[in-house]
């Protein structure tokens, strides 16, 4: 055999043994495409949702097997429970007040596992209002009925004897650029808006932690199907979302620094916000039936729902 011959032999064999290679490689990763749930995610957007910024900037949902489709933001918690009341969104991570009130509407979603405790402000115009007794008989504005704003107000009528002339309604943002502009003297707002308010001149009256110690935060909640159908995957949200946590608590700087990409707010802002929370993944369910027993006693919730049927909680 010439040399030719040889050499064309050699090429041939070369190229034969890279077409394979190359179909491994694209088969392995079709294949492990394919093994990828798809999810879509509803998420609020604020620092109450800083563990699923975390995570999609560090890409863990791929890492544990998920491909999100699509992330819906929405601007307050009762947006996002209305989105899973029709069915828009399987996953949210959203404030327990409006979860509870779609689930007592009949909404088949379960709540499987806590973020966070905390996260809310009465926030007032220093110029117009010196101290909480100065809100006596004067309107003050939450996102919605049932929003844990509306219910922090509440509480605070209740705790220190004041009576609001009404409580009116708006969206975060809204309020925020209502306080800085003098359009209205006072707010209960969610994080990151009061801080946001705060670097901005605003006053902080009182926070959660003040008024209703361990009030209750964020929670990932599903729809019942997917608990049913695809636990696994539940399974895998559950530890996305702690994984998130862990990450935030051991690199709070790096998770500012997420957040001001994603919210548009300064780094600086976005770190006080985050430490105004209280990171917390401990279900009580008696701290939950507490929170059902207050919003139907200020008939929010037609019904008394059990926290225990509505809470399963779920280990990674």
């Amino acid at each position: 055999m010439d040399k030719a011959k040889i050499i064309a032999g050699v090429v041939t064999a070369v190229i034969i043994i890279s077409m394979i290679g190359v179909y491994a490689y694209m088969h392995f990763f079709s294949h492990r495409a394919e093994s990828l749930y798809s999810v879509g995610l509803g998420v609020e957007y604020n620092t109450h949702a800083t563990p699923i910024w975390i995570a999609l900037h560090d890409g863990l949902f791929r890492k544990y097997g998920l491909n999100v489709t699509n992330v819906v933001k929405f601007k307050t918690g009762l947006d996002l429970a209305a989105a899973m009341a029709r069915g828009d969104v399987q996953v949210g991570w959203a404030c327990l007040g409006p979860a509870l009130m779609i689930i007592a509407k009949g909404v088949p979603v379960k709540i499987v596992a806590k973020v966070h405790n905390y996260g809310y402000a009465l926030v007032v115009n220093p110029k117009k209002v010196r101290d909480l007794k100065d809100l006596n008989g004067k309107v003050v504005y939450a996102p919605g009925k049932g929003s844990p704003c509306y219910l922090l107000l509440l509480k605070i009528e209740d705790k220190y004897g004041v009576k609001f002339a009404a409580i009116k309604f708006m969206k975060p943002p809204a309020m925020l650029a209502a306080l800085l502009s003098g359009e209205i003297s006072a707010a209960a707002i969610p994080e990151h808006y009061a801080s946001v308010a705060e670097a901005r001149g605003m006053k902080v009256l009182l926070r959660a932690q003040d008024v209703w110690p361990n009030m209750p935060g964020s929670f990932v909640v599903v729809s019942e199907s997917l608990l049913k159908n695809d636990p696994e995957v539940v399974k895998k949200i559950v530890a996305v979302t702690y994984a998130g946590i862990k990450e935030l608590e051991s690199n709070p700087s790096k998770a500012a620094e997420v957040d001001s990409q994603v919210l548009g707010i300064p780094v600086s802002v976005a770190k006080h916000s985050i430490s105004m929370l209280q990171w917390n993944t401990t279900i009580d369910i008696k701290q939950i039936q507490e929170y059902i027993d207050f919003m139907y006693e200020h008939h929010i919730l037609k019904v008394r729902l059990n926290a225990s049927q509505i809470v399963v909680p779920v280990k990674p």
